[in-house]
């Protein structure tokens, strides 16, 4: 059976399975939990223009939650883990067997390598976590020093990383944002890490599932990408990252399309036909059509919803790029540019600035989407600001002149008399 769906209804479907919708009066543990089964993974990067992008999609889909409730679910409760998802994500501790496959494939190579004389520098890193954790790369009695460039890694930074990849370490928590490692059995609940880990293949099949279910709809190569399953890291030789070279013939071969395919068969999950689309698309089957969505954020670059810039411009008409790493006379509209979501569309984007000298909120730049009307925009996306001003503790929005929605924001968010 084949599933048909309108753009809108797949533009419909897809922000109601992204956790959108109306949002609760006091969002607590108990929604961010939900949200958290929903999404499957929250993105961390390191920037902090607005907040860290770990912190945002749940104010974006619940409102003014408590930013220590997420902590709490990673480092204290063990509910959530760090590791690769997406990216760098903290993920739901049920997903920790379907990742194994990702680090069973490293662990053995690994303990090979601190068996030898050439690696006995990262069996030493290992035993002083061991014996001091949780350290970070600077508690490391001898963690050398960097290059200075962009993952210019320490020799400790690197030993660390490639025992994370393997899972003998895991995040332990965070101080200043600067990860700390320790023994995987101090960090990973015991029923997860006793879990039988699921055959590779079997691992993949799942995080597929969980992306389609997490999309709502979409092509292979989305829901393949939500956890960027099959990818180069995937199929990439066992050994630490520094030592693989670029050369693809030592790569696994691509097996994304079997897996769809045998998960076609399978039932886990049913082909559909999108109006517009010109690529196939799955649906997982528990997907429900909403008759409307009640919905209203404003996203990073690091959402789950704008990951695939590909499929965000099929499925909203958007054509996004991150402008962060774009020289600024090159920016067409800002560093930090954040897509705004109303209904079911995205209707503006916003360069968003959390300015702690001044205490306020400042819009840089606000631009309308296509076909977006000023006033009504406007009006919607200033209660949105003042949440996320009183979210991140400061005083008030501030709306500067850039853009073809600044004028009637700047008016929208005026402090009511």
């Amino acid at each position: 059976m084949t599933i048909s769906l309108s753009a809108l209804e797949a533009r419909r479907v897809a922000v109601a399975s992204q956790g959108f919708g109306p949002k609760p009066t006091r969002p607590g543990i108990r929604q961010l939990r939900n949200l958290a089964a929903r999404l499957n993974a929250f993105q961390i990067d390191s920037v902090n223009v607005l907040a860290r992008a770990h912190y945002v999609p749940a104010f974006a889909r619940l409102g003014p939650y408590r930013a220590e409730a997420l902590d709490s679910l990673a480092y204290e409760k063990r509910e959530l883990f760090e590791y690769w998802g997406h990216a760098a994500c903290l993920l739901p501790i049920a997903l920790y067997p379907l990742v194994r496959y990702r680090m069973e494939k490293r662990v053995g190579i690994t303990r090979e390598f601190m068996r030898t004389a050439a690696d006995a520098y990262m069996a030493r890193v290992y035993d002083e976590v061991a014996e001091r954790g949780p350290l970070a790369a600077g508690d490391l009695s001898d963690a050398g020093k960097g290059t200075g460039k962009w993952w210019g890694w320490s020799p400790g930074k690197a030993a660390l990383e490639q025992l994370f990849d393997a899972g003998l370490l895991a995040v332990a928590g965070r101080r200043r944002f600067e990860r700390l490692y320790d023994l995987a059995e101090r960090v990973i609940p015991r029923a997860a890490l006793e879990a039988p880990p699921l055959p590779r293949e079997e691992g993949m099949k799942q995080l597929i599932c969980l992306g389609a279910r997490a999309y709502g709809v979409g092509t292979r190569d989305d829901i393949v990408r939500y956890f960027n399953v099959d990818d180069w890291s995937d199929r990439a030789p066992p050994g630490p990252h520094w030592r693989n070279t670029k050369d693809d013939r030592r790569r696994d071969k691509p097996i994304a399309k079997r897996l769809v395919a045998e998960l076609v068969e399978e039932g886990r999950l049913l082909p559909a036909r999108v109006e517009g689309w010109t690529e196939d698309a799955y649906v997982h089957p528990d997907m429900r059509v909403p008759q409307r969505v009640d919905a209203r954020g404003i996203v990073t670059p690091f959402d789950s919803l704008v990951w695939d810039r590909r499929r965000l411009a099929r499925v909203f008409g958007m054509k996004y790029t991150i402008e962060m790493y774009t020289p600024a006379p090159k920016r067409v509209y800002g560093y930090y540019v954040c897509p705004a979501l109303v209904g079911d569309e995205i209707v503006a984007r916003l360069d968003l600035k959390a300015d702690r000298e001044r205490n306020m909120l400042v819009v840089q730049g606000a631009f309308l989407e296509p076909r977006q009307r000023a006033t009504r925009v406007a009006a919607a996306l200033a209660d949105e600001l003042r949440d996320m001003q009183t979210w991140l503790g400061l005083d008030r929005v501030a709306v500067g002149d850039r853009g073809d929605l600044a004028r009637a924001l700047r008016r929208a968010v005026r402090p009511r008399v």
